[in-house]
């Protein structure tokens, strides 16, 4: 019985650990795609692509149970977890960086001059970097 009980704690713990390892990979892979997508937000021509790309930002960072997702815009981050906050909740600093990321995404989706939407995204850009290298 003993022997049974052992084994049921290492599987226990090797699954949790597992768990935990998938969903700090999944947060990077978020982070990595809202990058992305913050670049092409700040390279995008007009306020259309622009806003789409922030739109993409804001979802790969909420997840698609977060305040603030709109499944209208799409979800480049799909099934790669609960969005890069929910992911990375354990690390303050990179959550912090995300924090400020999303902050400055909403205000560039509430910008409606082009110059400072970009403005904008170049600086969600710094602290999704800052986040990426925080993880």
């Amino acid at each position: 019985m003993r022997t049974l009980t052992r084994l049921l704690l290492a599987l226990s713990s090797a699954l949790a650990l597992a768990t935990a390892s998938a969903a700090s990979m999944d947060g990077g892979k978020e982070i990595s795609t809202a990058l992305d997508h913050a670049q092409l937000a700040a390279a995008g021509t007009d306020l259309k692509t622009v806003d789409m790309h922030l739109h993409h930002v804001v979802n790969c960072l909420v997840g698609p149970k977060g305040k603030g997702f709109d499944a209208g815009a799409g979800d480049p981050c799909k099934d790669m977890g609960d969005g890069a906050l929910g992911d990375s909740a354990k690390d303050k600093h990179q959550h912090a960086e995300l924090e400020r990321a999303l902050h400055l995404a909403d205000r560039g989706l509430a910008d409606k001059d082009l110059k400072g939407a970009q403005k904008y995204a170049a600086e969600v850009i710094a602290h999704l970097k800052a986040a990426k290298g925080a993880g």
